[in-house]
């Protein structure tokens, strides 16, 4: 489970760089606090604003998931709307100017599909999911674990953004968690966090495989974009690096290691 907070990261890395420092010009003679007490006191404030500041923190990752994944879908609806214009077959009527606003059949199209993915955004998921299957053939969701968390996940996010957290009837209903009340606050944990984040990421990875395969779209491979190799180091790996270095520093030294006086 994802428990990190690259901040929180920062200031326990910089707290342990204090005391490792204070142990060593100091030895047992202080305290670290005493050897460093104004950089103490404003790691002590920053700890406080980042715990305060935890459970926004957290809404905001839950909604940008949620948000990044339907954007997603909208995409690649748009995409394959656009390689099988065919799917557009609708009722809905359009106008002539609309039409010759367009410089080409293919703009058209283009300009068809996005504004009924629009269209589509605005509704629940269950009818994204519908109007997926009945069209492309494709089901939005192989695991219905998967489709339980993140229609939770849309649900909460809803709450966040439209009602800024606070439960309401349709709330009470969409979510269906035990012990929920009316006009509370709705606190987003570490786990509804973390399970939104992968349970997006596992959809997007499998539904990205079979529409590109069924409607024979180009796959990104992430290690063949530029940015890859920069930032391929994730949040976990560097904190272990980081408390791995500071081990390294409170690690006692041997005579030849010693720094010159």
């Amino acid at each position: 489970m994802m428990t990190f907070s690259l901040s929180e990261m920062a200031m326990r890395a910089h707290r342990r760089f204090l005391t490792s420092t204070a142990q060593v010009l100091g030895g047992d003679a202080k305290e670290p606090h005493e050897a460093f007490p104004d950089q103490f006191k404003q790691l002590d404030l920053y700890g406080e604003f980042l715990s305060e500041t935890r459970p926004a923190r957290r809404e905001m990752t839950l909604s940008r998931s949620v948000d990044n994944f339907l954007s997603y879908i909208s995409d690649i609806l748009t995409q394959a709307i656009v390689t099988r214009p065919h799917l557009l077959k609708t009722r809905e009527q359009v106008t002539l100017e609309e039409v010759l606003t367009h410089a080409s059949l293919e703009d058209f199209v283009r300009w068809a599909a996005e504004r009924r993915v629009n269209q589509l955004s605005f509704k629940g998921l269950k009818e994204i999911a519908d109007y997926v299957e009945s069209r492309l053939g494709l089901k939005l969701h192989t695991s219905d674990d998967d489709w339980t968390t993140l229609n939770k996940a849309v649900a909460v996010r809803n709450i966040v953004v439209h009602r800024r957290a606070i439960i309401d009837e349709r709330s009470l209903w969409s979510v269906k968690e035990p012990g929920l009340e009316l006009g509370q606050k709705y606190e987003v944990s570490q786990t509804d966090m973390a399970e939104s984040m992968k349970c997006a990421m596992r959809m997007v990875r499998d539904f990205d495989t079979r529409i590109s395969d069924k409607f024979d779209l180009a796959l990104l491979n992430a290690s063949d974009q530029s940015w890859f190799e920069e930032r391929a180091h994730s949040a976990a790996a560097y904190e272990k690096e980081v408390v791995a270095q500071d081990d390294r520093s409170l690690a006692p030294q041997s005579d030849d290691q010693s720094s010159p006086s």
